[in-house]
């Protein structure tokens, strides 16, 4: 019995498809609990308002510690032909590698990222509903910063599953089969990744690498929708005196919430959704 519950608990699907939703639904109702009701000054507030804000008290705080900082540039050698062709050489054999445990942990690396994008969407979706509710949300700016990270959290979800099956089940197993009862060392990968390249054509070892730059925007994009979900709450519970740690989150995370960055994760999920789909690959190949 208990056995069982544990292949239950350890399965991937339960991990991403039940689990992870259930501690976005927490997360969000913790980070709702933290926060409070603005009271009548701030009940119009917008972001930008709060953000201004915050900017105006910590320029403020600045201007009274009067802190210098000094820096030093240090003139950085200049590398020779022969440094250079080691690196790109290393940089090639380390890229070898790097594409080898993509292919032979992909299941992991995917199911990894269903139970991040499956958290993340649930928390910020179940923050706002609350936010809304409990009247922290109250303008119309609000829910629309909150629920555009839990679209892209969504839309990181679909094209994971999109690239998690470009790569076929047997090239997978074939990959795993290599390391399969060996120790992990620097020897090991060299010759397994050697002989995982070696066995496959040229055009799907690019195919591969399209495809771990499509995981690649993925995790950006999943990462920044997230961040930019944190900045808005902390903006959100930093009104009416709730400073401390959610004044210092928005500071940290201030970069995250512009307009900037939600064009760069919009544009960089398209490009994912291009890599993934094999039309980067297509395209690239009509023009050799």
């Amino acid at each position: 019995m208990l056995d069982e519950l544990l292949d239950v608990l350890g399965n991937s699907h339960f991990e991403a498809y039940l689990a992870g939703p259930l501690l976005g639904v927490l997360f969000g109702v913790i980070l709702n609990a933290l926060g409070k009701r603005p009271g009548p000054e701030g009940a119009d507030s917008s972001p930008r308002d709060v953000k201004r804000e915050i900017q105006e008290g910590r320029q403020r705080s600045l201007a009274r510690q009067d802190v210098h900082h000094h820096h030093h540039y240090h003139r950085a050698r200049s590398s020779s032909n022969d440094d250079s062709g080691g690196v790109i050489f290393l940089a090639g054999f380390a890229m070898v590698v790097v594409l080898f445990l993509f292919a032979a942990f992909l299941p992991q690396i995917a199911g990894t990222l269903y139970f991040f994008n499956t958290s993340v969407a649930m928390c910020c979706i179940t923050a706002a509903l609350l936010a809304c509710l409990t009247g922290r949300f109250n303008t119309g700016d609000w829910w629309l910063h909150a629920v555009f990270p839990a679209i892209v959290s969504i839309g990181c979800l679909w094209l994971t599953v999109k690239a998690r099956a470009a790569i076929g089940p047997d090239v997978i197993i074939y990959a795993q089969s290599l390391i399969a009862d060996k120790p992990l060392n620097v020897g090991t990968l060299l010759n397994a990744a050697v002989k995982f390249f070696t066995s496959l054509r040229n055009e799907y070892v690019q195919w591969i690498l399209f495809d771990m730059l499509a995981f690649l925007c993925v995790i950006t994009c999943a990462i920044l929708a997230f961040l930019r979900f944190i900045f808005y709450v902390s903006l959100s519970n930093a009104r009416e005196g709730g400073g401390g740690v959610w004044v210092w989150l928005v500071l940290r995370t201030e970069k995250f919430g512009g307009a900037s960055s939600a064009i760069f994760v919009a544009l960089l999920f398209i490009f994912g959704v291009f890599l993934a789909h094999g039309y980067v690959y297509q395209l690239l190949h009509r023009a050799a």
